[in-house]
C-alpha cells in the first residue's frame, strides 16, 4: 500500500474512532445512531478507504463496546460483508448518488448481523433489534450523504487515494 493511502486510511480510522467515542452513548445497543458510519460512503469514492473504515470499526468496538469480542466479530464482520457486497455491486460508470444509495441500502440490510448479535448476546428480540439498528443506519447514511458530497467537492476523496 502506498504511503499516502496508508496515512489517509490512518486518518479515516482515527476519525471513525473519535466520532464513535465522542458519541458512544448513541453508538451501541439496540437503538443506535453511529455517526461515524457516515465514513462508509468513502468506499464509493475509492475502494481503498475500506481499510481505514474497517480499522476504525475494529478499534472502536474493541475500546468502547460493552459486548467485547462479540462486537468485534459481528460489527467488524457486518462492515466487511457490506464492503464485499458493494465491491460486487459498484460499476465503473456509477454516479456518486447511485454509490451512496447502494451503500445506504447494503449497510442497512446487513444490520441483520448486529441484530443477530443482540439477540444471542443480550437476548433482545431479533426483529426489534433489526428494525431499530437498521433505522439508525439508514438515517445516518441518508442524512450524511449530502455532507459527504459537499466534503468531496472540497477535499476530492478519490484524488486523495490516487495521488
Amino acid at each position: 500500500m502506498k504511503t499516502r493511502r496508508m496515512v489517509t486510511n490512518t486518518i479515516v480510522a482515527a476519525l471513525y474512532i473519535a466520532m464513535t467515542g465522542i458519541f458512544s452513548f448513541m453508538s451501541f445497543g439496540a437503538v443506535q445512531f453511529r455517526l461515524s458510519e457516515m465514513l462508509n460512503h468513502l468506499f464509493g469514492y475509492h475502494r481503498s478507504y475500506r481499510y481505514g473504515v474497517l480499522a476504525g470499526v475494529f478499534i472502536s468496538n474493541l475500546i468502547f463496546s460493552t459486548l467485547g469480542v462479540w462486537d468485534l466479530i459481528f460489527g467488524f464482520g457486518q462492515t466487511l460483508i457490506a464492503f464485499f457486497i458493494l465491491d460486487k455491486l459498484f460499476k465503473p460508470g456509477d454516479s456518486e448518488m447511485k454509490r451512496m444509495m447502494l451503500t445506504t441500502i447494503v449497510f442497512t440490510a446487513t444490520m441483520v448481523f448486529v441484530a443477530v448479535e443482540l439477540y444471542f448476546v443480550l437476548g433482545l428480540p431479533f426483529w426489534f433489534s433489526f428494525l431499530t439498528t437498521a433505522f439508525g443506519e439508514v438515517v445516518v447514511l441518508l442524512v450524511s450523504a449530502p455532507l459527504m458530497t459537499y466534503l468531496n467537492k472540497l477535499i476530492g476523496f478519490a484524488e486523495r487515494m490516487n495521488a
